[in-house]
């Protein structure tokens, strides 16, 4: 919990001293700021956020701060992201730098989750994605690109099982991923897709703490 509470304070510290120049954090991440308001907003899966000068993050619409993994990624990317555009090459989570240390627990805590969710579940696939703004994709059984920030796409495949073989799913993100959030965020950022997704067709899940652990990709 300190390491978790860490990374937060971190990523508010971080952020509100580039709040001087809310146009280059713009131009960044893709984000829009109301210079009236003092607020950025910011499309995270499919929904919109409120980002104020002190580092709060609310849902649009709704006052109530959002959960940690999400506040914390948000300012993450807010902060550290590149400006570069998606390129349409996609990278494993092995692939990642420093991934095939965490390659283990990345499955244990995403793909294997939710590959059993949905395994021929591929009509609550499409559905689950697609409120996250997902769109299909030629991937796998059923597959999607997810739009997880402005800049930072991820697909999520699914393959359902048989007889002979488990269901399996995959979550790939687009080359540019590490140019904008370090290994350990993007770890966060994959497992906070797969509880989303199970969330939408499960959600007793919703009130679970999902990750429960943080890792040292140092």
């Amino acid at each position: 919990m300190i390491k978790q509470l860490n990374a937060l304070n971190e990523a508010r510290l971080k952020f509100k001293s580039l709040i001087v120049e809310p146009e280059l954090i713009t131009l960044r991440t893709g984000a829009t700021f109301d210079s009236n308001k003092k607020i950025f907003s910011l499309t995270y899966f499919g929904q919109d956020y409120l980002i104020d000068f002190a580092g709060n993050v609310y849902k649009q619409g709704n006052r109530k701060e959002v959960s940690y993994n999400d506040h914390t990624l948000i300012l993450q990317y807010l902060c550290s992201a590149s400006g570069l555009p998606p390129r349409g090459k996609w990278l494993s989570f092995l692939e990642l730098p420093y991934g095939a240390l965490h390659n283990a627990p990345f499955y244990t805590d995403a793909l294997k989750p939710l590959a059993e969710a949905f395994d021929t579940r591929m009509d609550d696939f499409y559905r689950a994605t697609k409120y996250l703004g997902g769109t299909p994709v030629n991937m796998g059984d059923a597959g999607a690109i997810i739009p997880a920030l402005p800049k930072l796409p991820l697909a999520v495949a699914i393959w359902s099982g048989d007889d002979e073989f488990p269901p399996r799913a995959n979550i790939l993100f687009d080359s540019v991923a590490p140019t904008h959030l370090t290994t350990a965020a993007l770890w966060v950022l994959g497992v906070e897709l797969a509880h989303k997704l199970i969330t939408y067709i499960k959600p007793e899940r919703q009130g679970l703490n999902w990750l429960g652990k943080t890792l040292d990709f140092s």
